[in-house]
């Protein structure tokens, strides 16, 4: 939109100061001076605005990359060059538009100069650029606009690990404990896409791939209830590791722009300890799902449980076996019954904040994301509320990590 600027509202108000002087004292010289400066202002936006459109058709971007295939997370230098038009007093300023999936920001440039900054690729896949930004102002107006269609060239990013970015010495295969009810029940096909470097090839569908001479594999209906959610467990400060994080960042981001892309949208949920710290219930934007996540890092818990079992596993608890008798069997009927007064009287205010949220997600599976260090019974509380929403739970956690009770299938990272 045209936005005027300060010498036009100096020029507005004058005309209205006229205009208010012809009607009280009723002077045609004021009307007409009033008029005059009113018609002055359309004729100014009717200038500015055929500028500025003839200033947009005539823009070029020559747009160099230093590597259109990189591996993800490497850093890669951009050189801009911006040509057009330039109209006679309008101020022209162009700025280029990153990868919504890249970190860096670009100079605002002139026309005709070119423009060098660096970006970092967070994510794997094919992405292009934003396109460019292109302000221009004169004495009167000014105006910003967005011009996506200049996005060439397009990149390829390799997730880390893949066969591909290290030189064929890694599969790119991941370990996964498979939930065989699940298995079972068989999930139909969704559709197909091509194959990445670490899907699992017993999906590969081998009828289409030798149809089309390339593999592809089956995508599953593992979400057909609504968008995904995926849930991000941040590390405590104590266990930072700045290697082992930046890969578990990089993993979550992949997930996330997988989610998006190949489903209708993600929902995001970002925790630590017995603490929400971000929520966002669905978006079909990456950039606004990366805009979630940017600035994560390693943080000192604000509102630690101290391995809570929360009201479920109390009441659970309280259920114990009779005993053989005698003073064994009178314990364990007291304790059951101190369990079970406990369990009607605790809140968890951790488990309560997730079962809101849940409410607002219409998703029939979960994505849980940890590092597993520490205390996890944060953890423990946001699977239960998922499985009493009869959600099914998948925990993407190191190799090793105890099995939660309650969980799916674990996807080692």
């Amino acid at each position: 939109m045209i936005r005027p600027t300060r010498t036009t509202g100096g020029v507005a108000a004058l005309g209205l100061a006229l205009a208010a002087v012809a009607i009280l004292i009723e002077s045609p010289a004021a009307a007409l001076g009033a008029g005059s400066l009113g018609l002055f202002i359309l004729w100014r936006a009717g200038r500015f605005d055929r500028d500025f459109r003839a200033l947009a058709t005539s823009l070029t971007v020559n747009r160099e990359v230093g590597r259109t295939i990189l591996r993800q997370g490497a850093a890669v230098t951009v050189r801009v060059r911006v040509d057009c038009t330039h109209p006679p007093g309008m101020e022209v300023r162009v700025r280029d538009i990153p990868p919504a999936v890249a970190t860096g920001e670009a100079p605002l440039c002139r026309p005709g100069e070119t423009g060098v900054y660096t970006i970092r690729i967070m994510a794997p896949g094919r992405t292009t650029f934003g396109g460019v930004t292109l302000s221009a102002r004169d004495p009167y107006f000014s105006h910003d606009l967005r011009i996506r269609h200049l996005n060439a060239p397009g990149l390829r990013v390799f997730p880390v690990g893949s066969a591909m970015a290290s030189g064929g010495t890694d599969s790119g295969m991941r370990d996964l404990e498979v939930d065989r009810r699940a298995a079972l029940d068989g999930p139909s096909v969704r559709g197909f896409r091509l194959y990445r470097m670490g899907d699992d090839p017993g999906r590969i569908d081998w009828k289409i791939s030798a149809k089309h001479n390339a593999f592809y594999v089956r995508e599953l209906t593992g979400l057909q209830g609504g968008t995904p959610l995926v849930a991000v467990d941040l590390p405590t400060r104590e266990e930072n590791d700045s290697e082992v994080f930046t890969r578990y960042s990089m993993v979550v981001t992949d997930a996330v722009e997988e989610a998006i892309e190949s489903r209708a949208g993600c929902s995001l949920l970002v925790i630590a300890g017995g603490e929400i710290l971000r929520f966002l219930p669905g978006t079909e934007d990456v950039g606004e799902a990366f805009a979630a996540l940017s600035g994560l890092a390693p943080i000192e818990p604000r509102v630690p449980l101290y391995r809570a079992p929360g009201p479920a596993v109390l009441a659970a608890r309280a259920r114990l076996p009779g005993g053989e008798g005698g003073l064994e069997k009178a314990f364990l009927a007291r304790l059951g019954g101190v369990l079970t007064v406990f369990a009607r009287e605790s809140r968890s205010p951790f488990a309560d904040a997730v079962k809101e949220a849940l409410a607002w997600v219409d998703a029939t599976e979960i994505h849980i994301y940890t590092l597993a260090r520490g205390d996890v019974s944060h953890l423990g509380q946001l699977v239960r509320q998922a499985k009493t929403r009869g959600m099914r739970v998948v925990v993407f956690a190191p190799a090793g990590t105890p099995i939660l009770p309650g969980v799916d299938a674990v996807e080692v990272i």
